[in-house]
């Protein structure tokens, strides 16, 4: 093995790892597995990937190709080495719009796929809920369907031809053939030779058996597609690939059909009480050429309610559906589509299924029913319980005329083992997500899951369906391959595999020769170590360790929009995502990696590139709260190292400034000379960058000076940030303009710190302290039911959330929470009920607002953009970025400065420049506003200033 890793390391110059955090973090996809790899290899191109490929054979080492993760079956982990395409193997190759194909490397992410088509009006056909991060290999590995597989089919339909990397790394190219190249081809004396030799005789001994015998349904994702073998059109290997899951070649090069994109659509929302009864009717709503019919049941939609991303997104909801339909038509015009719309409504009406409907053809509208939709796999798996919604018959699929009697017998045997499931999925294709929950920590529950299966397997053939319609056998169900096809027709996967892969080295055990079912679960056992002693507490959470267990692995933090994960964003690296520090902390919660590692430099490395900016909370289906875990483990980590003396002056920021403020001009000359800059340097702190400077006046001492307010009635107490304190007081007082035009006395009760920055550099016992003092100054407001009005984001998620990680739940704590609210979001109430006018300029004026992550992850960012939208002359949007990289004190630090500008380059530097310099810019968040200005020259305002500069008297 020594000279294994010898070669690897040699050839591939830092992409190989064998490191135990990094095994842990790929040792996961999205399914109910954890296995950990012999090793992990980022091939930076296709020769690098030969090669490996070739070393690998030479060992008799696995390798299993890896995309984005994003499935539940188990289909891309295994005691093996795995190959991750997705970090370089990126490159869209060729687009010919005129002949109607795309040619492209397996690591290149669906959505941006479509994003480069998208111009000419074009698309890939399948559309998956997880597209934007899974990749173009690991749908074809999948035979990847999607909402839209009614109209577009699946990847098997739109693969045109495939290079394939056989085990050793020869290339093949499978695409269509004429009987002349097949008999060229057969006569030869080579691997490819005896591949086409071994598919012939598959052809002539298996005829009967795959015309007969193979499921005749719109979605199979099971076993081979040998029905490909049998067609009479030209032979196409390059079919059979698809499905595959990586066990007869890897890709390296796919060239796939594109489609044209709907030019409208418009969707029609059922609302049924009763979900057997909607899916009686499902053949005939068919009828009316859908792009899509899909379901949700009521448990996804209760879950939508209780998740702060997905709540908003529900206004067409009416009522408490059981389930709803979601029924997508086109049409290139809109006229003609409103009309098939409404021939659907009312066809849909007279089947006497609903009792409401809503019918959408706005786009942001509409995509709000996408988004809830996409999710649903993900809110059924947000309970915070190790009672989980677990897939194992998670894609069953049967045709569609035979759904509903499958769902009423599957029901009853839910119900007999005293189980419920969430169900959601392709109704119009028959295929649909089923989730039982489960607890996997018991040796019971798992007993029972794998009865449950089997009586779900006889269902199915009982019915003509399969075991999956979407996510492809993996581990999780190729065990059941030979009972669902027979053994004539098993035989065949298996002669087939042999001619691909006759060492049995491409990620073995899938689809052929499986394990059993219960074999390397990932969930902990009931018996499990004894969990870590923490300093936070994690109660709201249930634990450190179902803190970490929350995740499950789906991959979102992959993806390149939005906050989360903004390094995973910038590096494209697997072991920077939210999903790889869960894992590395879940590896030594269940004992994999030794308890003291909690402290390690290990575990520190794996959290440094994460800047705490609590996307994942509010992004991630699961609500997995990465940054209060880093607090956690910067605090284990230091308690034993020690503190530097960088950490304890970016924590205790408050106390430096309020010391150094009476000697603010002073203070402000020395930091931004070159031999403070120096100084600095040599403890870590970037001379890049520039310190904030030290106003002259405190902003409490301004407003204590100024007037009480005896004329307003109303009262409202403005938290007095450390920022808002000692270095912008201008934000406070135009704050405090803008309350008192509205009608409210405003109170700012005595400067104390919040704790955050203490908190963030993982300095709990001093933010501890920091709490209980703020705690105890604001309990007048509170039992008086005072708002409180935050105006630094950061700031404000601490009275909001993580106090509650300090000093526990107490009731007091829970209403500082409640009582807590945005600057924007408490303004936009007022204004928008009209209670409390306010007159101002109508100047023309058009904002771009960055958001602060952690004003973000509130769910109030809306109230910002419709807040001036409101505003006379003025118009807003937000800027389709994450977070802007600097993260507080993570952008000051000397090591993390280049990836603190990268983070901004993605998206926010150029989305303001490319604006006019009358553009005005609008960030809430100091640290934001410090990074427009390093990035782009521009300077932000806080919005109380914008609206305070536009009061008329």
């Amino acid at each position: 093995m020594t000279s294994f890793h010898e070669e690897l390391k040699e050839l591939l110059e830092g992409e190989v790892h064998f490191d135990p955090i990094t095994l842990r973090a790929y040792s996961v996809d999205a399914s109910i597995y954890e296995m950990e790899p012999l090793g992990v290899v980022c091939p930076r191109n296709r020769e690098q990937l030969l090669k490996v490929m070739e070393i690998a054979k030479r060992h008799a080492i696995p390798v299993i190709a890896r995309g984005a993760a994003t499935g539940i079956a188990g289909g891309c982990i295994g005691p093996g080495l795995i190959l991750d395409l997705s970090k370089y193997l990126d490159k869209i190759l060729e687009i010919n719009f005129a002949e109607e194909y795309v040619i492209c490397e397996p690591g290149v992410v669906q959505d941006q796929l479509n994003a480069a088509l998208s111009s000419a009006g074009y698309r890939l056909g399948p559309d998956t809920s997880t597209g934007n991060r899974a990749t173009i290999g690991g749908m074809l590995a999948n035979n990847a369907a999607g909402a839209r597989s009614l109209y577009y089919g699946k990847m098997v339909d739109h693969v045109e031809s495939v290079t394939l990397a056989l085990s050793g790394g020869e290339l093949i190219k499978l695409e269509p053939l004429s009987e002349e190249l097949l008999q060229q081809k057969r006569s030869q004396e080579n691997r490819e030779a005896a591949i086409y030799r071994t598919i012939q005789k598959i052809q002539e001994e298996y005829f009967e058996e795959i015309k007969a015998h193979f499921p005749k349904i719109p979605r199979r994702v099971s076993g081979y597609n040998l029905d490909e073998l049998i067609k009479a059109e030209k032979l196409n290997l390059a079919k059979i690939i698809a499905g595959s899951e990586g066990t007869l070649g890897i890709a390296v090069e796919i060239k796939l059909k594109i489609s044209k994109k709907p030019k409208l659509t418009g969707l029609c929302i059922i609302h049924c009480d009763d979900m057997l009864k909607a899916m009686h009717k499902v053949p005939e709503l068919l009828s009316y050429q859908l792009l899509s019919l899909e379901m949700l049941d009521a448990k996804i939609i209760e879950a939508g309610r209780n998740h702060p991303s997905i709540r908003d997104k529900l206004q067409w909801l009416v009522g408490d559906p059981q389930a709803i339909l979601i029924a997508e038509l086109q049409d290139e015009n809109e006229e003609l589509l409103k009309i098939k719309l409404e021939h659907f409504h009312t066809a849909a009406k007279k089947l006497n299924i609903s009792y409401a409907s809503a019918l959408l053809t706005e786009p942001v509208a509409m995509s709000s029913v996408w988004e809830v939709r996409k999710a649903g796999l993900g809110l059924l798996l947000s309970k915070r319980s190790y009672s989980r919604a677990i897939a194992f018959i998670e894609d069953v699929s049967v045709a569609p005329e035979n759904l509903a009697n499958f769902m009423e017998a599957f029901l009853l045997c839910l119900k007999s083992f005293g189980k419920e499931a969430g169900i959601y999925g392709h109704v119009g294709s028959g295929c649909m997500h089923i989730r039982p929950y489960i607890d996997l920590r018991s040796h019971d529950e798992q007993q029972l899951m794998e009865k449950l299966m089997l009586s779900v397997a006889d269902l199915l053939l009982v019915h003509g369906g399969a075991l999956s319609g979407e996510h492809g056998d993996g581990y999780v169900r190729s065990w059941l391959n030979e009972m669902m096809f027979g053994k004539k027709l098993y035989q065949a996967f298996c002669k087939l595999k042999a001619a691909f892969d006759p060492d049995n080295l491409l990620n073995p055990g899938k689809i052929v020769h499986a394990q059993a079912l219960l074999h390397d679960l990932r969930s902990a056992t009931e018996n499990s170590p004894s969990p870590l002693k923490t300093f936070l507490d994690f109660a709201q959470e249930g634990g450190l360790e179902l803190a970490a267990d929350l995740c499950n692995g789906n991959g979102l933090c992959r993806k390149t929009e939005g906050v989360m994960c903004p390094s995973f964003q910038a590096t494209r690296d697997e072991y920077d995502t939210t999903r790889a520090r869960a894992q590395a902390l879940r590896a030594i919660i269940h004992g994999h990696l030794p308890k003291d590692s909690i402290a390690s430099r290990e575990l520190y490395d794996v959290l440094d590139l994460c800047l705490q900016c609590k996307g994942c909370k509010s992004e991630c289906p699961s609500q997995v709260d990465m940054a209060k875990m880093k607090s956690e483990v910067l605090y284990h980590y230091q308690e034993k190292h020690g503190y530097s003396l960088r950490t304890r002056l970016f924590g205790n920021l408050g106390a430096i400034s309020r010391f150094f403020s009476p000697l603010a001009s002073f203070v402000n000359y020395l930091g931004s000379s070159t031999i403070s800059k120096n100084l600095l340097s040599r403890i870590g702190i970037s001379p890049e960058r520039a310190l904030p400077k030290l106003a002259i006046e405190r902003f409490s001492s301004w407003f204590d000076r100024q007037p009480k307010r005896v004329d307003l009635t109303k009262k409202v107490v403005l938290f007095n940030d450390t920022y808002t304190e000692f270095n912008h007081p201008e934000i406070g007082k135009a704050a405090v303009a803008v309350l008192n035009a509205i009608g409210y006395e405003v109170i700012v009760p005595p400067w104390n710190c919040c704790g955050r920055t203490l908190f963030s550099k993982g300095m709990l016992r001093e933010a501890k302290k920091k709490a209980i003092v703020l705690i105890s100054s604001l309990k007048p407001y509170v039992e008086a039911d005072l708002p409180i009005i935050g105006l630094e984001p950061s700031c404000l998620s601490m009275l909001k959330d993580d106090l509650q990680g300090l000093v526990g739940g107490d009731k007091l704590v829970k209403k500082i929470a409640e009582l807590s609210t945005t600057f924007d979001a408490f303004l936009y109430r007022h204004i928008v009920n009209a209670k409390f006018p306010i007159t101002l300029s109508d100047e023309k004026m058009h904002f771009l607002i960055h958001g602060h992550c952690h004003h973000k992850s509130s769910g109030e960012i809306p109230s910002t953009v419709a807040l001036i939208n409101l505003m006379p002359g003025c118009s807003a949007e937000l800027i389709d970025s994450g977070c802007c990289g600097m993260a507080g004190s993570f952008g000051y630090e000397k090591e993390h400065y280049e990836i603190s500008l990268k983070i901004g380059e993605l998206k926010l530097f150029p989305a303001i420049l490319k604006e006019a310099i009358t553009t005005g810019l609008i960030a809430n968040g100091i640290s934001c506003r410090q990074q427009i200005m390093a990035g782009t020259g521009r300077r932000a305002l806080h919005l109380a200033e914008v609206i305070a500069a536009r009061l008329l008297d």
